[in-house]
């Protein structure tokens, strides 16, 4: 048995940094990348899954060489048993539900690798560097903790005036690395002029975690039709807001072109990331979902959070995008995942785009707001104005949170077709 790291998975860690990471390591080992995506999808499906449940656990990565054929495994570990195996069935060669000694319970999910040669040190020192990479929450909890430290070791003056030195240095460097970021994040938001557009009620509310974004929004309005984009990029900072505004740029751009086709818009834009993130040699990637709205029809397409369609009545119907796109900056080559749907908006009908900070937003017990109430509190109040309408879930989620820390961005846009009655 060859072990190659974990992860602790809590609420400091976004879901899709660990579907970013198991995808990788995936691919990696087998060459496969739909295999991958199916694997970090169930995997960031069962990680949601104990979020809800509050149940803090870790997932622990080994390559099996005893058996016949290599097997890799996925362990989910816990002191609480772990529902949700029904999640990861489908995708892996095998699943086993186990109970270790001093009360700890496994999920251990097997994929065999058929033979494939990758046991050389430099592969298993690649897989075990992305594994062990820690994301940006993780590294401000650890400041956090260090700032503690420091000022509980008064006692040896000299040693705690050098620690105080090197912190504040390195706050500085930070402080004013968030400060160009959450002034790029403001930057590219569309203006409250932008979103005056005739027969239409848009509102729109983005509230960075921490002062630092890792979201993005914007409502693009070009030759009669209505262009909605909405997405969350991997972990945050300034390479998270230097992302933000090359993808705002390339959306803005492709819409001047007047490119069309959701598999072209979406692959061209791809493209574009993915080789300036190779530049940047960062890891960073983003879920993006592109909505198009003219003359009552609405294309959606791109992988995001589910996209709400709320009806006159205050009905929501729930669009699951996982089908419809891909993560963006993953993988240079992503047509093949691409697909859109279209729907009909009648008068009186809306969308309701948001990013994982608000369905996600916990209180001091550590349960989640949930998609659920979202989408009682949009229904509850979707007789009002898009601005009434955002205002009304803005506070119910603040309330829900109470004085707790929010960890992750919250992003939310909201539009609404116009009844006849106001046209």
């Amino acid at each position: 048995m060859i072990p190659l790291g974990n992860i602790l998975v809590n609420h400091h860690l976004p879901v899709n940094e660990v579907r970013n990471k198991v995808f990788t390591v995936v691919k990696l080992m087998t060459g496969e990348t739909i295999l991958a995506t199916r694997i970090a999808t169930a995997t960031s499906e069962m990680c949601r899954s104990l979020y809800r449940l509050s149940i803090s656990f870790q997932i622990e990565f080994e390559i099996d060489t005893a058996v016949g054929n290599s097997v890799f495994c996925l362990n989910f570990t816990a002191n609480e048993s772990l529902p949700g195996i029904n999640l990861l069935t489908p995708f892996f060669d095998q699943v086993n539900s186990l109970t270790l000694k001093n009360n700890l319970y496994r999920v251990q999910a097997m994929i065999s690798l058929r033979n494939r040669q990758i046991f050389d040190q430099d592969a298993i020192a690649k897989i075990k560097s992305i594994i062990q990479q820690k994301s940006r929450n993780e590294l401000m909890t650890e400041l956090e903790i260090r700032n503690r430290e420091l000022y509980e070791s008064l006692d040896d003056l000299k040693q705690t005036t050098i620690m105080k030195e090197q912190l504040k240095e390195q706050n500085l460097r930070m402080g004013a690395e968030l400060n160009v970021s959450r002034m790029l994040q403001q930057m590219i938001l569309p203006k409250p002029e932008e979103l005056a557009i005739e027969k239409l009620d848009i509102a729109g509310f983005m509230e960075p975690a921490d002062e630092v974004g890792g979201d993005y929004y914007d409502v693009l309005y070009t030759d009669g039709v209505v262009t909605l984009g909405i997405g969350d990029v991997t972990g945050h900072g300034l390479e998270s807001g230097i992302l933000m505004l090359m993808v705002q740029t390339a959306v803005r751009t492709l819409k001047e072109i007047q490119e069309v086709d959701p598999v072209r818009f979406l692959d061209a834009l791809n493209r574009t990331i993915y080789k300036n993130v190779q530049r940047m040699n960062s890891e960073k990637s983003l879920t993006l979902a592109i909505v198009n709205y003219a003359d009552g029809e609405v294309s959606i397409s791109g992988q995001h959070e589910e996209i709400l369609i709320i009806r006159n009545n205050g009905k929501v119907e729930r669009i699951d995008t996982m089908d419809l796109g891909f993560p963006i900056g993953l993988d240079s080559e992503i047509a093949d995942f691409i697909s859109h749907i279209t729907l009909e908006l009648k008068p009186g009908d809306g969308i309701a785009l948001y990013t994982d900070g608000i369905p996600e937003a916990k209180d001091i017990n550590k349960i989640q707001y949930g998609l659920e109430r979202l989408c009682e509190v949009i229904s509850e109040n979707w007789h009002k104005s898009a601005p009434d309408i955002k205002d009304a879930v803005i506070t119910d989620v603040r309330r829900h949170i109470g004085k707790q820390k929010v960890f992750d961005d919250i992003t939310l846009l909201v539009l609404k077709r116009q009844s006849d009655l106001y046209q």
